[in-house]
C-alpha cells in the first residue's frame, strides 16, 4: 500500500507556517499549474483551431470562451498578479534577484496576454477562422508560456533552496 503524500516535511523545511512560505508553495503550485495550461494550450488546443471548419468556427469559439473562465482564465490571471508582486511578498531566505525574475515573468506573462492573446481570441470571435490570426495567438501563448516557465522554475529553485537550508540548520 503506498504512502499518502505528507505537506508536512515541506513546510518544516521551508519555516513552518509564515504567510511567505505559505505564498511561496502556494504561487509556485499555481504557476506550475497555469505554465501547464500554458503548453497544453500551445501544443495542442490552439493548432486545433485550424482544424475546426470555418463555418463551425465562431460556434466553436464561442463554446471554448465559456468553457476557460475557471480552469484557465482565474488561475492565470491570480498566478500573473501574485508571481507580479512576488518581489514584495517573498519569505526573506530568497534572493531579491530570484524575486524580480518571478516578478518580470508575472509581468511578461499578463502583457502578453491582455496586449495580445486577448485582441486575437477577441478578433477570432469578430471575424472567425483565421490562419493569421491563430498563427498571431500562438505566438502570444508562445511567449506567456515561456515566461510561465521560467517563473516556475525559479519558484521551484527558491523552494528547493528554503528546503536545503532549513534542512542543514538541523
Amino acid at each position: 500500500m503506498t504512502q499518502p503524500i505528507s505537506l508536512g516535511p515541506v513546510l518544516e523545511a521551508t519555516g513552518g507556517t509564515s504567510w511567505r512560505r505559505w505564498y511561496l508553495i502556494g504561487l509556485t503550485a499555481l504557476t506550475a499549474y497555469s505554465t501547464g495550461i500554458g503548453w497544453q494550450a500551445q501544443l495542442v488546443s490552439y493548432p486545433l483551431f485550424g482544424s475546426v471548419s470555418a463555418d463551425n468556427f465562431v460556434g466553436y469559439h464561442a463554446q471554448y470562451n465559456d468553457s476557460i473562465p475557471v480552469p484557465v482564465i482565474l488561475p492565470g490571471f491570480a498566478s500573473f498578479l501574485a508571481g507580479m508582486a512576488f518581489y514584495w511578498t517573498r519569505p526573506g531566505d530568497v534572493p531579491r534577484p530570484a524575486a524580480a525574475a518571478v516578478s518580470v515573468a508575472g509581468l511578461t506573462s499578463l502583457l502578453a496576454t491582455v496586449l495580445w492573446a486577448i485582441p486575437m481570441h477577441d478578433r477570432l470571435d469578430r471575424a472567425g477562422q483565421s490562419p493569421g490570426t491563430i498563427d498571431s495567438l500562438l505566438q502570444a501563448n508562445l511567449l506567456r508560456s515561456l515566461a510561465l516557465t521560467a517563473g516556475t522554475a525559479v519558484l521551484c529553485w527558491c523552494l528547493a533552496r528554503s528546503v536545503r537550508r532549513q534542512e542543514g540548520r538541523r
